[in-house]
């Protein structure tokens, strides 16, 4: 099942127990951001200095509560894996080195 970033942010924190809807709002909407630009930093992900700054004003901020947050994505999953008989929980466990001995002539 594919849906768009912003349902997905949505549907995973809007439950999140932040003190303030707009915490949740702004949380939304950053989770929503770094979706659409996976593995970018949050100054590359925003599309203006506004969302840049708002962004980091939420993770300034002391009232946010990072296991709020973790909370409400742990709840949003567990509510959608109870659809289901049948969950595989799966893990690459695989691991790159690529460093080597160097060997001087």
């Amino acid at each position: 099942m594919l849906i768009n970033s912003y349902d997905w942010a949505y549907d995973t924190f809007n439950q999140a127990h932040l003190g303030d809807k707009r915490r949740v709002s702004r949380l939304v909407q950053l989770a929503c951001s770094m979706a659409n630009q996976l593995g970018k930093s949050v100054v590359k992900a925003s599309e203006s200095s506004a969302e840049i700054e708002a962004a980091y004003r939420f993770i300034r901020n002391p009232a946010i509560d990072a296991q709020a947050i973790a909370e409400a994505g742990f709840k949003a999953t567990a509510d959608k894996l109870e659809r289901f008989d049948t969950v595989l929980a799966l893990e690459d466990t695989t691991s790159l080195n690529f460093s080597h001995d160097s060997v001087a002539n």
